[in-house]
């Protein structure tokens, strides 16, 4: 509650009085312009920035954290590292194969588990860092910018594995700037402004009077129409290219 934060003392609070509610089986997207305090927001809620004032109750003993950018400069194989930290969280070695076998057909990631981290790309990358976001079941999972980087099954597959987070009563708290949170179902909004959080009603489609739009925020809807023997594979391409396909319908 009346949360503050920064990167360090003397340096001004990226977050201000932050006074916010997360329920079990939640799902927030947070928005707001670059700097304006989304990736520490979530870093506070995940337990992995200090809390300058205030503070964070109730968090969750089970938090997954999926970072912008996950580091992979490691000297592990992906399997390696993903059954390392399946066993930190207290899974027997068998056990974490499983979930990490599992997991990682899901996300397409099976042919890269003995690959070393260093080698994979970003996209691959991120699919390492989404499954070890995932080892053991979070009742609180922060995803910051999760469909970035990802192929379009792995982005299809991504409410999904949202979604079984929060019908067990998990709380999910993501950022999207490339409006993929659509297909996540119903959603509650933060918008994250000059350090401070505030909910928007569903209803809420344009931003206040005079405020400055950033591009990536702006959304315009347009109807393509394509001659394709395949739909489904047309619509994964252009999802993949970071379009959010809303309907699709066929023509006589």
């Amino acid at each position: 509650m009346d949360v503050h934060a920064r990167y360090s003392a003397g340096d001004d609070w990226v977050l201000r009085g932050v006074e916010a509610e997360l329920r079990p089986g939640d799902t927030i997207v947070v928005t707001g312009h670059n700097g304006a305090g989304k990736s520490t927001l979530l870093r506070a809620l995940a337990g992995l920035t200090p809390i300058g004032r205030g503070r964070v109750l109730d968090r969750p003993a089970v938090v997954g954290w999926l970072p912008d950018r996950f580091p992979t400069d490691q000297r592990f194989t992906a399997a390696g590292y993903l059954r390392a930290m399946g066993q930190v969280r207290g899974l027997a070695r068998a056990d974490a194969d499983a979930v990490v076998a599992r997991l990682a057909e899901r996300l397409q990631l099976t042919p890269y588990l003995p690959v070393p981290l260093v080698e994979l790309s970003q996209g691959t990358g991120r699919k390492v860092g989404l499954v070890q976001a995932l080892l053991t079941r979070p009742g609180l999972l922060v995803l910051d910018e999760p469909w970035e980087g990802l192929d379009a099954p792995s982005q299809a597959e991504l409410p999904a594995l949202v979604g079984e987070v929060t019908e067990a009563g998990g709380i999910c708290v993501i950022t999207d700037h490339r409006g993929r949170s659509a297909d996540l179902g119903p959603t509650r909004r933060w918008s994250v402004r000059d350090g401070r959080v505030q909910e928007q009603p569903l209803a809420e489609l344009s931003p206040d009077p005079g405020e400055s739009v950033d591009p990536v925020e702006s959304w315009h809807v347009i109807e393509v129409v394509v001659r394709a023997h395949d739909p489904a594979a047309e619509v994964a391409r252009l999802r993949a290219a970071g379009y959010d396909v809303r309907r699709v319908r066929g023509e006589a």
